[in-house]
């Protein structure tokens, strides 16, 4: 089971070593961006503003409860980590290629 606090915690730490990583999260990133601005603040991570595109976030599937898009978030992570090479184009739930851009980041 993943414990949200933790999961932001890890992240927070994952994304002040290299706010890049944001981009692996795919078209969970906002989702995982929310969860973030739970716990924290501009202050721990610059990134963390309002801005939000409404277009990626309708691609996240429906999930049952928080625990399984929570584990749907950290499988995204680790499989673009394996195998996304950095890339910011990725293919959303119906196949089509869309590029995951936060202004925030400034990336």
């Amino acid at each position: 089971m993943i414990d949200p606090k933790q999961f932001a915690a890890s992240t927070l730490q994952l994304l002040q070593t290299d706010p890049r990583n944001y981009r692996k999260f795919s078209y969970y990133w906002f989702f995982v961006k929310a969860l973030l601005k739970r716990y924290y603040t501009k202050d721990n991570l610059y990134m963390l503003g309002d801005y939000e595109d409404p277009t990626v976030v309708a691609m996240v599937p429906e999930h049952e409860d928080l625990q399984e898009a929570l584990e749907a978030a950290a499988e995204m992570y680790q499989l673009n980590a394996s195998f996304g090479m950095g890339t910011s184009d990725f293919t959303d739930p119906d196949g089509e290629t869309f590029s995951l851009v936060d202004s925030d980041a400034g990336y």
